[in-house]
């Protein structure tokens, strides 16, 4: 049995996993020198894998960076300001009660004797004595000339608001007292930053970047996706089993993921699970055929269900479809935002974006978040000529020319710009 290289449910925690991002990750090192920094994109866009790389890099992975970190993960039981202090504090201290010592628990060690934070802790004021643990002489102690403490937190979402109050207190407090070197990162899924700059407005002066993530270019897609199949033949070569790849499986892969990470590795993976189950010694179209299916309609099905229950409840479902007709009909999907503006305004394009549908690419142009909710509204629109359009798509990686099935001819897109007609 081939052992399947592509991992859709793991965060890319080790530099060999991760592929591409080097110009975000340039950004985001040169941003938290200045201040904290915060990352936000759809599910499965690369936000957790960004920051564990941009941790490592700051500790002197492959540059000349000091820090140390410690990562805490949000969850939607953090109600109020202490619980989130708590969550952090987790992350890096060790409290004992009986000693009244805390013990950092970060890579360097350091144990401090406080009756009072201690105090403060079991008293469950928690923000408090997050609070004196990190003020100045601890920190003095703690961090070297040029070093930072850097305090990551993932899965922001899950808890927004309480997290801007512990920041906003935080920060505010440590600067007031001349601690410099503590920053933040944060990463969550999208709008979580527009949710904690409604909770206070101030919050935005302490993030000097606000990050979103858009879909990975096609060439660092590419090398993931041809490296993951290389690394496939070896292992098919030790079985032994002789073992090809047809590169027109790369090349739709990359083009219908549209860049996604997640959904790059969703589709390998099947792939190369399709060739497990029915062998025959070469990864074609075929196998790429039941991946197509199986993506919209199983592994993230909850996903494009609620994505199309919650445009139609904005009234922003037809706005969608009438964007994708005036899009290009191949992939991955791009839109002139001058086009779009034809076609509907910018308030609803600016809702598109919030709320993950659409992504910023370049100044004038977006792109689509997920290439594969097109994929799925095409197959639900003609759902009894699924057969026919992935086979379409699979062999030609467009919806043109697409034939007519049963009075419906895909997403029927005359090129405007020539015919001066409207979708």
């Amino acid at each position: 049995m081939l052992i399947n290289p592509f991992t859709p449910s793991e965060i890319a925690a080790h530099p060999e996993d991760f592929y591409g991002r080097s110009q975000e990750l340039r950004t985001l090192r040169r941003s938290i020198m200045q201040g904290s920094v915060a990352i936000q994109g759809v599910v499965g866009i690369g936000k957790s894998s960004l920051l564990s790389q941009l941790r490592l890099s700051m500790e002197g992975f492959q540059s000349d960076h000091k820090a140390i970190s410690a990562l805490a993960v949000g969850h939607k039981d953090i109600k109020d300001v202490d619980a989130a202090a708590r969550q952090l504090l987790e992350s890096f201290a060790e409290v004992d009660e009986k000693s009244k010592k805390i013990k950092f628990t970060l890579p360097k060690f350091l144990e401090i004797e406080s009756g009072e934070v201690c105090r403060l802790f079991t008293a469950g004021r928690h923000l408090a004595g997050l609070t004196r643990l990190l003020e100045r002489k601890n920190m003095d102690m703690l961090l070297t000339d040029k070093e930072h403490l850097i305090l990551a937190i993932d899965e922001a979402d899950k808890c927004a608001v309480p997290l801007t109050r512990l920041i906003r207190a935080l920060t505010t407090h440590l600067q007031q007292e001349g601690v410099k070197r503590i920053r933040f990162i944060l990463a969550g899924v999208s709008p979580y930053f527009q949710e904690m700059a409604k909770e206070d407005s101030g919050i935005s002066r302490f993030f000097y970047k606000v990050m979103s993530l858009a879909p990975m270019a096609s060439e660092d897609a590419e090398e993931l996706v041809t490296n993951k199949f290389q690394a496939l033949v070896k292992n098919a070569e030790r079985i032994p089993l002789q073992l090809r790849v047809d590169p027109l499986v790369i090349s739709r892969i990359v083009d219908l993921s549209g860049g996604h990470p997640h959904v790059l590795q969703l589709m390998g993976s099947h792939v190369v699970e399709h060739e497990n189950n029915d062998p025959d010694g070469i990864i074609d179209s075929k196998d790429l055929a039941d991946s197509l299916r199986t993506i919209c309609y199983e592994d993230r099905s909850y996903v494009y269900e609620s994505t199309l229950h919650n445009l139609e409840l904005s009234g922003q479902l037809d706005t969608l479809r009438t964007l994708l007709k005036a899009a290009g009909r191949g992939f991955p999907t791009r839109l002139d935002r001058a086009r779009a503006l034809r076609f509907t305004d910018i308030d609803a394009l600016n809702w598109l974006v919030n709320n993950n549908i659409l992504t910023v690419v370049a100044d004038d142009q977006y792109a689509l978040a997920d290439e594969f909710l097109r994929i799925r509204m095409k197959l639900d629109e003609v759902e009894e000529y699924a057969d026919e359009i992935e086979n379409h798509l699979l062999r030609y990686g467009t919806l043109q020319d697409l034939p007519s099935f049963g009075g419906h001819t895909g997403y029927q897109i005359e090129n405007s710009e020539e015919n001066n007609e409207e979708p």
